[in-house]
């Protein structure tokens, strides 16, 4: 009996290590977004994004959080509707450090922001999703 709880407490705490897995271990501890928003990690660079109601800014970060110029980046914009398989197209404009949009969800109260980012440096894009509640 006390071997079957000792690998059963082995079990449940491997379990718990894999489902920390996953998670973005490049992020600064105790990062918190610039200008308010939700803010996530990919090879060397920052992206954060800002809503309010059908406004969209990204905002793209160094390392050490130092403003980089959004056009020197390739990012293109989807926005998934919660119950709805088709994705709709999300026009991004550079405006200095930043990339706007306008995105109208329809009176849907939250959708997902899925944003391709390129880096001039890198060789691939990566994928980031964003949960966006539009505020009116």
């Amino acid at each position: 009996m006390k071997h079957l709880l000792i690998a059963l407490m082995t079990g449940l705490l491997s379990i718990t290590a894999l489902a920390h897995d996953g998670h973005d271990h490049d992020m600064p501890k105790g990062l918190s977004a610039p200008k308010g928003g939700t803010i996530k990690a990919i090879e060397r660079i920052l992206v954060e994004v800002v809503s309010k109601g059908n406004d969209i800014k990204i905002y793209i970060y160094d390392k050490e959080l130092k403003p980089q110029d959004a056009a020197q980046y390739n990012v293109t914009a989807v926005a998934q509707k919660p119950r709805v398989k088709k994705l709709d197209e999300v026009t991004l404009k550079a405006t200095g450090n930043m990339l706007e949009a306008t995105y109208d969800a329809g009176g849907t109260h939250r959708y997902t922001l899925v944003l391709k980012v390129k880096d001039p440096q890198e060789k691939h894009a990566d994928t980031m999703k964003f949960v966006i509640e539009p505020k009116k």
